[in-house]
């Protein structure tokens, strides 16, 4: 069985999307409205063999969105999609979950493992960190200043794995985090320095990794960030946490373990160029 590559304005790859995620196509087309280009692998009869998005991040190329079908040539077709992915765009990379792209195939083709997105769980840790000296930690629900919220977001766009953030991820419930758990840092003249979001769902907190800017990464910053959105959580009844992260360091995730919390997911993040 043979196959070809077609590129595809994103728009187009909206039905392809909606099978390969099971959902609605009205529910993506946040997904291909924020890809720059598209690619089909079609097989004999035009079959439908994967589709791909190239979503662009801010230091790291582009994400590749969508992924492949079951079938004898999974394989070689992610491989393809990918290559055709990169020859248009430079660099890319993908969350190789395994239901939408071979992580063996593809790190055996010479993609590389540039970080993870991992899901920690547990108890609702307790070790106190105070911020360290002219670091002010603020709930987010407290700080009206959309630039200075703006600056907090913008601390994750060199980690591979985030994208872009816009003005409106400001707003109080952006992505269904409360604003009244969330955790903002900000200096002596209100500049945000970074942030922590939570969320309370089915009567557990779901937390973004916190995010620092670069040049507080040394201090002890993500850890007071980690503590105060902790200290927030228990004062609300809630024992149980989910931790997501995108690219943490492996010292971040040491420390995340260290603190009682459990790896329940992890997909690789696998790069070509």
């Amino acid at each position: 069985m043979s196959f070809e590559i077609q590129a595809l304005p994103p728009a187009e790859l909206l039905p392809a999307f909606a099978a390969l995620y099971g959902a609605s196509q009205e529910d993506l087309t946040w997904m291909a409205d924020a890809c720059t280009a598209g690619f089909v692998a079609l097989g004999d009869g035009e079959e439908l063999l994967g589709a791909i998005g190239t979503r662009p991040s801010p230091q790291h190329g582009a994400e590749l969105v969508g992924g492949v079908f079951p079938g004898p040539q999974r394989d070689q077709v992610a491989l393809a999609l990918i290559r055709a992915a990169h020859e248009a765009v430079g660099r890319v990379y993908v969350f190789a979950e395994g239901y939408l792209f071979p992580p063996e195939a593809l790190l055996a083709a010479g993609l590389r493992e540039v970080g993870a997105y991992r899901r920690l769980s547990g108890r609702v840790p307790y070790r106190h960190v105070d911020p360290p000296a002219g670091v002010q930690l603020l709930p987010l629900a407290g700080v009206l200043d959309a630039a200075a919220r703006l600056k907090a977001l913008r601390t994750y766009e060199d980690r591979v794995g985030h994208h872009a953030v816009t003005s409106g991820a400001t707003a109080d419930g952006a992505g269904g985090f409360d604003s009244h758990l969330s955790v903002i840092a900000l200096n002596d003249t209100g500049r945000g320095l970074g942030v922590c979001r939570a969320a309370i769902e089915d009567g557990e907190a779901r937390i973004d990794s916190p995010g620092v800017a670069s040049e507080w990464r040394h201090t002890h910053l993500r850890a007071a960030l980690l503590n105060e959105v902790n200290t927030r959580l228990r004062a609300a009844g809630i024992t149980r946490v989910n931790v997501d992260s995108w690219g943490d360091t492996a010292e971040e995730l040491a420390h995340d373990l260290k603190l009682g919390l459990d790896i329940r997911e992890e997909t690789p993040i696998l790069a070509l160029g």
